[in-house]
């Protein structure tokens, strides 16, 4: 059964340490997910693998600093957050929410309380980024610990059979 660790980083370099981290110690593989308002994107310069088959348009902002580890979904209007970019499996959910959902609604499907997701997008509309990161039971506190250690701050693991965290990692 998978869980899902959730953290906000103030900004890029934090979040590729943690996220490094966690790739190099094969706690998550492609379970790992990323958003950002695009206003608070800093640019970096290494190669990004874009889906732009998902796009119609060119993408001028990307989430290039995670060198080619997320697959990033094009830039789209998000409710509450505006333009916004997303990498991993959040940027499928999100872009398949009805219309009005916004990444409050989609961390829901994710297990966290309704309480605790308005949080989050809370934290991504005040210009931090949001990891997501699902894995198994046995690597749940490890991928946490890396998150912590990396600078994440409200580090939650959540299950998506109950209503509240397991354990609020500090």
């Amino acid at each position: 059964m998978l869980r899902t660790v959730v953290a906000v980083f103030k900004g890029p370099a934090q979040t590729k340490e943690a996220l490094e981290e966690i790739q190099g110690e094969s706690l998550a593989n492609s379970k790992i997910s990323l958003v950002v308002r695009q206003d608070f994107l800093r640019q970096r310069n290494f190669a990004e693998e874009i889906a732009s088959e998902l796009s119609y348009r060119p993408v001028e902002k990307n989430l290039d600093l995670f060198n080619a580890w997320l697959v990033q979904a094009p830039p789209f209007d998000i409710p509450n957050l505006g333009v916004t970019l997303a990498a991993g499996p959040i940027a499928n959910t999100l872009s398949h929410l009805p219309d009005g959902a916004g990444l409050a609604d989609a961390l829901l499907s994710h297990g966290l309380s309704g309480e605790r997701a308005r949080h989050y997008e809370h934290e991504v509309r005040t210009g931090h980024y949001l990891v997501l990161v699902e894995t198994e039971r046995e690597k749940v506190n490890s991928v946490a610990n890396a998150l912590s250690s990396f600078g994440g701050r409200d580090v939650e693991k959540w299950s998506k059979e109950l209503e509240h965290p397991l354990f609020p990692a500090h």
